[in-house]
């Protein structure tokens, strides 16, 4: 047998495993960083997703807000009502609106209610703050800081960082921090025409801003004793 029909030496094997399991490596490092890429996109898509969902939701509730002449305005039980709270960068936002979805059959229930929105700390890690939301089932007349004692809420957008509202005062003709229709020193008889939302939730270590505005069509209050 000739030199040149010789097969591999152990070496030339040896070698060429080396160098298969360099390009086999580098192939599936590429492809792992692919993956971890898409999967990390995938999360942050679907946590944005649901930040504009709230957002949305929030919209389309305070879209059907409404005042109502039910009651005087020195009665001690405000039926409905918008309740813009400023404080600071976690404001609380409650007010009345023709929202609420009854799920079952003969429910007893309405589609008015009063809805509340705020942030608060988590109540199992008190390093992280949610966007609550709080549903009455109909018109209460409850105060807005009374509605914790009947009513439970439940975390609408986790790792919220700020909650900032401004309502747009068409007599003023520029955004204010709060609006009141509960105190007769404020606004009693009249819903602002938009409100601007502007919220900071924590992605990872980064705070990222969304901003959002809601149109309120219903500015005359109705008189639901009319038939």
């Amino acid at each position: 047998m000739t030199r040149r029909q010789r097969g591999m030496t152990m070496v030339e094997v040896l070698i060429a495993l080396a160098v298969l399991a360099m390009i086999v490596t580098s192939v599936w490092s590429g492809f792992r960083g692919t993956v971890d890429g898409m999967a990390a996109t995938e999360k942050i898509q679907m946590r944005y997703a649901i930040v504009r969902g709230g957002l949305t939701r929030m919209q389309s509730e305070l879209g059907m807000a409404y005042l109502s002449f039910d009651r005087p305005l020195d009665d001690v039980r405000q039926y409905t009502l918008l309740d813009g709270v400023d404080s600071g960068n976690q404001d609380d936002l409650t007010f009345s609106s023709f929202a609420h979805l009854r799920m079952r059959r003969d429910a007893d229930e309405s589609d008015q209610s009063v809805i509340q929105y705020f942030v608060e700390k988590d109540p199992e890690d008190v390093r992280r703050t949610h966007l609550f939301r709080r549903e009455s089932r109909r018109l209460t007349g409850d105060r807005a800081d009374q509605l914790d004692e009947f009513f439970p809420a439940y975390i609408v957008i986790e790792d919220v960082e700020e909650f900032d509202v401004k309502y747009w005062d068409d007599r003023q003709r520029e955004w204010i921090d709060e609006w009141r229709t509960t105190r007769n020193d404020m606004q009693p008889d009249r819903l602002p025409p938009r409100i601007k939302i502007r919220l900071v939730v924590r992605d990872g270590g980064t705070p990222v801003q969304f901003v959002a505005q809601a149109t309120l069509p219903m500015q005359e209050k109705i008189d639901l004793g009319k038939e």
